[in-house]
């Protein structure tokens, strides 16, 4: 009887196991492929890239008029406009960056968004991120941008929270520079 018994336990876990190791296996290069189906990764690469049914993209953000800078604080503004070119109205919760010298590719600072953001479908809003310089950013400036009254910079690293979609976009979509006002000049 306990034979028996035996071999029913291993003929019930070999029922759980193989299939489970055998999908492990499939699945050993894609792992989130187990549970996230591939159509859903289409629709994100469509929403994000432009080329599909689901929208036409994401486009990067604009930036509208001069950075403002207070010195006694360290902060600057930037105010951005973004359309939305998704089917949907979206919530942008939070956008978070660094802040890149073009010219040197030296790290400055970091920028958020200040508020949230709602945006409908095909509509087209206002946005402002707040930065602050880092100490070592002051003293780039003052070495390798002094008498410059502007400095050309760059958002990397983006990341965006879109109605709880957590979104970190490629650098090469976030090409335009723009240029700030520099805090030593």
């Amino acid at each position: 009887m306990d034979k028996v018994r035996l071999l029913l336990s291993l003929i019930t876990i070999a029922i759980f196991a193989i299939p489970i190791l055998g999908m492990l296996l499939a699945y050993q290069d894609n792992l989130p492929g187990l549970v996230i189906p591939s159509e859903i990764n289409e629709i994100a690469d469509d929403l994000l890239g432009g080329d599909g049914a689901n929208g036409s993209g994401l486009k990067p953000p604009t930036v509208v008029g001069q950075p403002q800078y207070d010195e006694a604080s360290r902060t600057f503004s930037v105010t951005f406009q973004y359309e939305n070119t998704f089917p949907i109205d979206i919530t942008i919760k939070s956008l978070s960056g660094n802040i890149e010298c073009v010219d040197h590719g030296f790290l400055l600072g970091n920028a958020s968004l200040s508020d949230s953001v709602n945006i409908g479908a095909g509509e087209t809003a206002i946005m402002t991120a707040l930065g602050t310089w880092t100490e070592e950013a002051i003293d780039h400036f003052d070495t390798s941008h002094r008498g410059e009254d502007l400095v050309d910079v760059v958002l990397v690293d983006l990341a965006l929270d879109f109605s709880g979609l957590q979104i970190q976009i490629d650098q090469r979509l976030m090409e335009e520079s723009m240029q700030v006002p520099n805090p030593v000049s």
